[in-house]
């Protein structure tokens, strides 16, 4: 497996999920969210920057996909991430994240 795979399903595999939508949860996980929010931005960007250039053909979607399929990730633990994710994503629109991340968050959930 390569390194940038690794880091990937590592990203996903540690991923706590925060519930937006709850003030006082955000408050509580407001470090999990930082870091959370700064490895999609210095590992996991990266690492599919660098996935694509070997694999310029295969869309993002695809590439996230087989972390399921080589059994990286749980299906399960995949789709909570990813949902997670929408929901940072809208919270973004709305306060205008970084553009990194956002671009990040972007690539990584339509």
């Amino acid at each position: 497996m390569s390194d940038e795979k690794n880091n990937i399903s590592k990203f996903y595999n540690n991923y706590v999920i925060i519930n937006f939508d709850d003030p006082s949860e955000l408050k509580s996980k407001d470090k999990v969210l930082k870091k959370q929010m700064e490895d999609l931005v210095n590992i996991v960007l990266p690492s599919l920057a660098k996935l694509g250039e070997t694999n310029s053909e295969m869309p993002v979607g695809m590439l996230l996909a087989s972390l399921v399929a080589e059994n990286l990730v749980s299906k399960e633990k995949f789709i909570g991430v990813q949902n997670n994710l929408k929901e940072m994503k809208k919270l973004g629109e709305m306060l205008q994240f970084d553009i990194k991340l956002t671009a990040t968050l972007n690539a990584l959930v339509p």
